[in-house]
C-alpha cells in the first residue's frame, strides 16, 4: 500500500504519541473466528496489539505493515515480534510468510485504500488463506459531512467502503459470510466487524 501524504503523516505522529486501548475491540473477536492455534496474518498490524492479542491466545500470529515508524514501535512493544512482521500492504502484498494462512485480520485498514484499488486489495486478502481460510474484517463508515475531498478531518486518506460492496467483491474471490455483522457506534463512526470463509 502506497500511504497517501497525509495519511503517512497522520501515522508520523501516532507512531510517536499515539495512545490506545490495551485491548482492541476486534480481539474479542478471534477465538470464534480463527481455529484454535491457527496460523493467522494481521494486515496493517500497526504498532502490533492486536498481534500480541493473538499470541496471548495462542496463535501462531504474523504481520505486515506499511509504515516504518509503526513497525518500530510494535517491535518494540513485544520482543515476541521480532521477525513476525514485514513490510507490505494491499493490494500488492503478495504472499508474506508464505501465505497459507487460517485466518487473516484486516482492522482499520480498508478505509485507507482507494475505491479503484478495492476489489484488488479484497483479492489480495483472499489469495493469502488455506482451503479453510476465514478473513475477518474492520470495517469503519465516517460521517460523510466529515469527509472533505476523500480526507477525514485529520488528513487521512478515507473512503467509506459499503459493507454490501465489501460482501460482493468478497463473493468474486470464493468468500461468504459467516455470521451477523458486529456494529459498534461510536461519535463520528460507525463499526462494522464481518467474518469471511471460503
Amino acid at each position: 500500500m502506497t500511504l497517501a501524504p497525509g495519511t503517512r503523516a497522520f501515522y508520523d505522529g501516532w507512531a510517536v504519541q499515539g495512545e490506545e486501548a490495551r485491548r482492541s475491540a476486534m480481539s474479542r473477536q478471534f477465538d470464534a473466528a480463527f481455529r484454535a492455534g491457527g496460523r493467522v496474518l494481521d494486515v496493517g498490524c500497526g504498532t502490533g496489539r492486536d498481534l500480541v492479542a493473538l499470541l496471548d491466545a495462542g496463535f501462531d500470529a504474523w504481520g505486515v505493515e506499511p509504515h516504518a515508524a509503526m513497525r518500530a514501535r510494535a517491535g518494540a512493544r513485544d520482543p515476541r515480534l521480532a521477525g513476525r512482521i514485514a513490510d507490505a500492504g494491499l493490494p500488492a502484498i503478495g504472499r508474506p510468510f508464505g501465505g497459507g494462512f487460517d485466518g487473516v485480520v484486516c482492522s482499520a485498514v480498508l478505509m485507507h485504500v482507494a475505491a479503484d484499488e478495492l476489489a484488488p486489495a479484497l483479492a489480495a486478502l483472499a489469495a493469502l488463506l488455506g482451503p479453510a481460510g476465514r478473513l475477518l474484517v474492520g470495517l469503519p463508515e465516517m460521517r460523510a459531512e466529515l469527509l472533505v475531498d476523500g480526507q477525514d478531518p485529520d488528513g487521512r486518506q478515507f473512503v467509506n467502503h459499503p459493507p454490501e460492496q465489501v460482501t460482493a467483491l468478497l463473493a468474486v474471490d470464493g468468500l461468504r459470510a459467516h455470521g451477523a455483522v458486529l456494529e459498534t457506534a461510536s461519535t463520528d463512526t460507525l463499526w462494522r466487524v464481518m467474518r469471511f470463509g471460503r
